[in-house]
């Protein structure tokens, strides 16, 4: 049994797991940033990789948000969370490399810490903007490479034990604004989160807002 079932065994399944994790984050700094990076949004939204829909309680009412997740486990449980949510939700399954709506279908695309984890977030990122009309806007919130060379190296050194331990194809080092401009996306700002030293130092987590030209 590998780390990661064996975590998921003890959490009681993979959701269970997912959700911990993701609340453990809220409770040091995440809540506020997602809380930022949600409450505008407006109009048809894409949300990629949900995962058990723990942010759908963010989207205000005047959104209408399309979710993909491509974990069977997760879709039972954000379907769920999506019926208790102010916005109008519909969940989906779905690939972030292959998605299957036409050009220009959106007016905003979110993403939360799942960049980290798909196996070519360049791809990822162009069917994003493909999905997006003009002018549409990009949100991410995302753990990614240091800022500091020196600690990018380390993250890079110590990259494929964490993906063998994790066991979900997590990466701990990617260059995430840089791949969404090398996607096409003008970046407008990129905010650092504020986590403690202990957890920034090998986890930066940033938000991201960028805008199809």
């Amino acid at each position: 049994m590998g780390t990661r079932d064996w975590m998921e065994r003890r959490a009681g399944g993979a959701a269970a797991l997912y959700d911990d994790v993701v609340g453990r984050l809220d409770r040091l700094a995440l809540a506020a940033a997602r809380r930022d990076l949600l409450q505008d949004v407006t109009g048809a939204v894409l949300e990629l990789g949900c995962g058990t829909g723990s942010g759908f309680g963010l989207y205000p009412a005047t959104a209408r948000v399309t979710a993909v997740e491509p974990e069977p486990a997760f879709r039972p449980i954000a379907a769920s969370r999506a019926h208790a949510a102010a916005a109008e939700v519909s969940v989906l399954p779905g690939d972030a490399h292959d998605l299957s709506f036409p050009d220009d279908s959106f007016d905003i695309v979110v993403a939360e810490l799942m960049l980290c984890s798909v196996a070519r977030p360049d791809v990822a990122l162009r069917e994003a903007r493909r999905v997006l009309r003009p002018g549409g806007s990009l949100r991410l919130l995302e753990h990614v490479r240091h800022r500091r060379p020196v600690i990018g190296r380390i993250q890079d050194a110590f990259d494929p034990l964490w993906n063998a331990v994790e066991g979900r194809g997590c990466h701990i080092g990617r260059d995430t604004p840089r791949a969404v401009e090398a996607a096409g996306f003008h970046l407008e700002r990129v905010a650092t989160v504020p986590l403690p030293a202990y957890v920034d130092w090998f986890f930066p987590i940033v938000t991201v807002h960028a805008r199809k030209s």
